[in-house]
């Protein structure tokens, strides 16, 4: 049988089983027949970094209408344009190219999940002065997420997004967080994925205020407040130890409809904050990550005052639809670094804030009585898994976004729309 002669319908599960958007744009090119089938598919994803010819690929593809009606997913990863970015004229058209791309989304209409991964390394920091505002022009990566941000924020008629992933942003109270617009972004979104750099990423007389700011009130209030209703998957992660210094209180929040929650770098303590948001959602809750979550323990000899032994047992009795659990400790810092070390492991930490040093470091022996209460808690959630498995539900489906890594896979390069495709 001849490809003439090959019923569409079998064409067209051809097409379906092709594994990479390459290759889908590949077959658009075999005949007509191939074009019309793979094209609904092939543009599904498409992928901007900062440097020009790809900000202005995407550009082209946005004003392809037949090709932009097709796209549902953005994805911006950062690389590495230092040699590109040293010109002053390639600069300044990099920027432009991508505030007319972000500010004009509207013209992909069926737009529904926008994934922003920031400068993944440890960026140069944004120095605070006494007023509150930057007393040195930012970085070349704090300039361009500022930018892609304040143009997203800026565009009308934005599609009301499905996901959003905001991965490594600087950790600074920025001003367009507490805008309307931003609200309005947010207010659609059922999955939500969010990252910050550590501390060390702002300084000055009140670099330390801002720090606190954004974890007390910008994080809680104006990121996760206005997705209350719809939020089904949150994963919130910072790559320095917070929740005690600075305190985050999520007591004012509730997502009646979370399903998919985790943690990353968040302390918990003796206060049990942390601990009453996760036991509060117990019976929407299928699956909980704690990723590299410290419990903290005084800076002395008479051990922690809350233990992982009374969170776990406190999870098993509440948090009755769990399905899958998960602990993880990080080797390495940095939000470019995201090796685990393959043990199933609920650590202490004897200090307010720390950044550099090895996790859980000298804490093995608090643990090793902690051991029981999580087996317990494993146990129970194995055997409802067994006895549900309709409740299981791939986190692939749930709508988060996978954590960016500091070097973009295959599929993840930049996209440059050939002019005979638009």
């Amino acid at each position: 049988m001849s490809m003439n002669t090959c019923p569409a319908e079998l064409l067209a599960l051809i097409v379906e089983r092709v594994p990479t958007d390459q290759g889908l744009r590949s077959l658009r090119a075999v005949d007509k027949t191939f074009c019309a089938l793979a094209t609904p598919l092939a543009f599904r994803r498409a992928y901007v970094t900062n440097s020009l010819p790809s900000a202005q690929g995407l550009r082209a593809l946005m004003e392809c209408h037949e090709l932009a009606k097709t796209v549902e997913t953005i994805i911006f990863r950062w690389g590495d344009t230092s040699g590109d970015m040293e010109d002053a004229p390639t600069k300044r058209a990099t920027y432009v190219a991508l505030i007319a791309v972000f500010a004009q989304l509207h013209r992909f209409p069926g737009l529904m999940h926008v994934e922003l991964n920031m400068f993944p390394g440890m960026p140069d920091p944004l120095v605070v002065g006494d007023t509150g505002h930057l007393e040195e022009y930012p970085s070349e990566s704090s300039f361009v997420e500022s930018t892609v941000l304040k143009a997203l924020l800026r565009g009308a008629g934005l599609p009301r997004l499905k996901s959003l992933t905001m991965a490594n942003l600087m950790p600074f109270p920025f001003a367009h967080y507490e805008s309307r617009e931003f609200a309005d972004l947010l207010s659609s979104v059922e999955h939500l994925h969010i990252s910050f750099h550590g501390e060390d990423s702002v300084r000055g007389s009140r670099g330390r205020e801002m720090w606190n700011s954004l974890w007390h009130e910008v994080v809680p209030i104006h990121f996760l407040g206005p997705t209350q209703m719809r939020l089904t998957s949150l994963t919130l992660m910072s790559d320095q130890p917070v929740g005690r210094v600075p305190r985050i209180d999520l007591s004012g929040l509730f997502f009646p409809v979370l399903r998919h929650l985790e943690l990353g770098g968040i302390t918990f303590d003796h206060h049990r904050r942390i601990e009453d948001f996760i036991v509060r959602h117990g019976k929407t809750l299928a699956t909980l990550v704690l990723d590299s979550c410290p419990m903290h323990m005084p800076n002395n000899n008479d051990g922690p005052l809350w233990s992982w032994c009374d969170v776990c047992d406190r999870f098993a009795e509440n948090l009755e639809g769990l399905v899958d659990v998960q602990f993880h400790v990080r080797e390495g810092w940095g939000l470019d670094n995201r090796k685990r070390t393959g043990e199933v492991r609920l650590f202490y930490h004897s200090g307010d804030t720390s950044y550099g040093g090895e996790r859980g470091k000298e804490t093995r022996a608090h643990e090793a009585a902690d051991r029981p209460a999580i087996d317990r808690l494993l146990e129970k959630v194995r055997k409802r898994r067994e006895k549900e498995p309709a409740r299981i539900q791939p986190i692939s489906e749930l709508g988060a976004i996978p954590v960016v890594l500091g070097t973009p896979d295959r599929t993840s390069e930049a996209f440059v729309v050939p002019i005979h495709w638009v």
